[in-house]
């Protein structure tokens, strides 16, 4: 087949998205496939538009963050009709925005820690912070990955700089109670829940930025350390966290999980990193799949769900045989 890859783009993940999009460029070529890979910063619908008009047959999106996570190329993709890998562009729209995926999961009974939406117009103060969510809390973005301008804030000092960082990034932040416990990952794909990862920063308790992109700046434990029945709540509220959001393909449902075992869902990635420290491939492997097998399972999915009838099709070829 002929795959275009999209990677880089303009999203404070670029850097990540063109690590991640080689990989997969290489594991696509490896498979016997024609591959290209496209930086969609510039130009990007006429650049598909002529990769459709070459015979394109498939479009590996390896993009990260806004303008590629969050629905905007999915829809795009939709209107060619150009079959893609993951989520479509409801899900990816939904879960790339923090604020609505949670509320979200609340109405679905998904547990997510207690937040509030952050109004400029009306700013809460820390004193006010801390009276409904305690201390420490967070600081986050409502539609940005990979720990982008979050912060875990103690005093009012902080609490005053964690706005401000959060605010240069994104203008929707909400403010969100922090579970101490365990950081963990689930990947699935295709509704299959892989292993899950205890993920342990080398430095502190927080999993930023650093901690998951620089070699040795976090461990993946797999095992992880939880009970089999602390395991298999966390397996059970991420697949209902993943479903919630009508997530298809591969996805990556983050928690925190606190001292009596209880899962609690931070956000859903639909579009999961796969560079060489990322959790998705590392959980593929400890079922015995190479980063090669892991991208063939997810093309192979993509390809079986652009060849399921539409549903409007199935209507009508159901009205001719009526008929």
């Amino acid at each position: 087949m002929r795959i275009v890859v999209l990677a880089g783009g303009r999203s404070a993940e670029r850097q990540v998205s063109l690590v991640t999009g080689k990989a997969c460029k290489r594991a696509l070529e490896d498979l016997g496939h024609e591959v290209k890979l496209i930086d969609p910063d510039v130009d990007l619908p006429v650049r598909l538009w002529q990769e459709w008009e070459a015979g394109c047959d498939f479009v590996w999106i390896a993009l990260h963050g806004p303008g590629g996570e969050d629905g905007v190329v999915q829809g795009m993709l939709d209107w060619l009709g150009l079959p893609y890998q993951g989520s479509g562009q409801l899900a990816s729209a939904l879960a790339m925005d923090k604020l609505v995926a949670k509320q979200i999961f609340r109405a679905q009974g998904i547990p997510t820690a207690d937040w509030i939406a952050w109004d400029r117009q009306n700013p809460l103060s820390w004193d006010e912070c801390v009276a409904v969510l305690g201390s420490p809390l967070v600081i986050k973005p409502s539609n940005e990955g990979s720990t982008v301008g979050i912060s875990i804030v103690e005093d009012e000092g902080s609490f005053a700089q964690g706005l401000q960082l959060a605010r240069s990034v994104s203008p929707r932040i909400f403010l969100e109670r922090y579970i101490p416990g365990k950081e963990i990952t689930l990947s699935i794909l295709s509704g299959q829940v892989l292993p899950a990862i205890e993920i342990i920063p080398a430095q502190g308790s927080f999993y930023d930025y650093e901690a998951k992109y620089t070699p040795g700046g976090s461990r993946h434990v797999i095992p992880c350390s939880l009970s089999a029945a602390g395991l298999a709540r966390c397996e059970a509220v991420g697949l209902r966290a993943y479903q919630a959001l009508g997530c298809e393909g591969l996805a990556r449902v983050d928690l925190r999980v606190d001292s009596s075992e209880n899962p609690w869902v931070l956000e859903v990635n639909t579009l999961p990193g796969m560079t060489p420290t990322s959790l998705c491939p590392d959980a593929a492997a400890a079922l015995g799949w190479t980063f090669t097998e892991l991208v063939q399972r997810m093309l192979q999915e993509a390809l079986q769900k652009a060849s399921r009838p539409l549903p409007q099709q199935t209507l009508q070829e159901s009205q001719n045989q009526k008929s």
